[in-house]
């Protein structure tokens, strides 16, 4: 599959044609190629959590900040909880900002780059052309449930005056309903907290396959952004695990892999 994953100086990543015709940010959903990471890591882990060398680490963020003219060394990755907290950057609070659990990040600040981590749960990227603003929401089921996306859209709206209407938003490479089998306790976790009639949702014997790219969709335009501002660049991670990291398919030894966006000076 890696015929559908561009490379950047040796760096493989996906991209948004909707984000990139906006102008104004640097974006991209890195896959696992082109760092220097070893083992299950292999090869652009950006992720420390799982056993990785930090000096690898360090080593990825600078082969792929070279690439697309980022310095990760700003980057703001919040510590990820499976919630819907949203981190908001202006230029006060990215001068005193330390390791923050929340699910989203959003900021007005230019050159300073946010994203989130995946390994199967679902990457979104947002931007507001008109006021400039960007960010990042990491979405498995849990914050999904919990509307992590809506979240991310309220907060740009209420802190930078974003119109949702304004807002673009990119679905990157998470596990498809035709790997995402969940038990029957999620879908009526969904169906107490949105109401019958799941459209996300279909029946695999006693579990359910849920397409969480498909429900985000639906929270999205829910918060006020139009459909055709929706942009799915995704494969399925766990179908496509050569190319990015899978905690299912790899049985939860793995390595995490960067979605990013930033804002340009």
């Amino acid at each position: 599959m890696t015929g559908r994953i561009k490379f950047k100086d040796g760096i493989g990543y996906m991209s948004s044609e909707r984000l990139d015709g906006a102008g104004g940010v640097v974006h991209a959903f890195l896959s696992r190629h082109g760092g220097v990471s070893a083992g299950e890591f292999a090869t652009l882990n950006f992720d420390l959590r799982g056993g990785d060398r930090a000096d690898d680490i360090e080593r990825n963020k600078g082969k792929a900040g070279a690439a697309f003219g980022v310095t990760f060394d700003r980057l703001v990755n919040p510590v990820q909880v499976h919630g819907n907290a949203v981190v908001v950057l202006d230029a006060a609070s990215v001068k005193s900002y330390k390791n923050v659990e929340a699910d989203a990040v959003v900021t007005n600040v230019p050159g300073v780059p946010v994203g989130i981590l995946t390994a199967d749960c679902l990457p979104v990227l947002l931007y507001d052309p008109v006021k400039k603003a960007a960010g990042a929401a990491h979405a498995g089921w849990r914050g999904t449930l919990s509307d992590v996306c809506g979240r991310a859209v309220d907060a740009m709206k209420e802190r930078f005056g974003s119109r949702p209407e304004d807002i673009i938003a990119a679905l990157g490479p998470h596990i498809k309903p035709c790997c995402y089998c969940v038990s029957n306790d999620v879908y009526v976790a969904f169906e107490k907290a949105h109401g019958g009639g799941l459209p996300y949702f279909s029946r695999s014997g006693d579990s359910f396959m849920l397409d969480i790219g498909g429900a985000n969709r639906i929270s999205l335009v829910a918060a006020g952004l139009k459909e055709e501002n929706i942009a799915d660049v995704s494969v399925c991670a766990s179908c496509e695990a050569a190319d990015f990291f899978s905690y299912r398919k790899e049985g939860g030894r793995t390595g995490r892999q960067l979605s990013f966006i930033m804002v340009k000076r």
